[in-house]
């Protein structure tokens, strides 16, 4: 178990580094809904976190915009390069972030990602 002592980002990021181990994904990046960037872990040699950033923020209004009636925690794209960008809206800490990832591969993401959001939610 982390000590408590431990900077919030830096246990973010020691999980991600974790599940990156494990080769799910090339980079990975944690949002505040102001945009701000909380914790990463990697990079990726296609997209940014920039780009991630500005294209997680442009399909925020629609997230909001579904509300209730059809909510979306996950948005998938595959690009021409076969990578997979992945957006995960939930919220933490009393507000809504984002996670986003580039998947490199095909090698399963869900299980580790959920894993790890659940351990950013239980972080105070």
């Amino acid at each position: 178990m982390m000590e408590s002592s431990v900077p919030l980002q830096q246990k973010i990021e020691s999980a991600m580094a974790e599940f990156s181990m494990e080769q799910r994904w090339e980079s990975i990046i944690l949002y505040s809904a102001e945009g701000l960037k909380m914790a990463a872990h990697g990079t990726s040699p296609a997209y940014d976190q920039e780009n991630l950033l500005e294209f997680a923020f442009a399909q925020i209004e629609t997230v909001r915009l579904l509300g209730d009636r059809m909510p979306v925690k996950e948005i998938l794209i595959q690009g021409r390069d076969r990578r997979i960008l992945v957006f995960r809206y939930f919220d933490a800490w009393g507000s809504p972030v984002i996670l986003s990832a580039v998947l490199a591969g095909r090698k399963g993401y869900r299980r580790a990602m959920v894993k790890l959001i659940d351990m950013i939610q239980k972080l105070e």
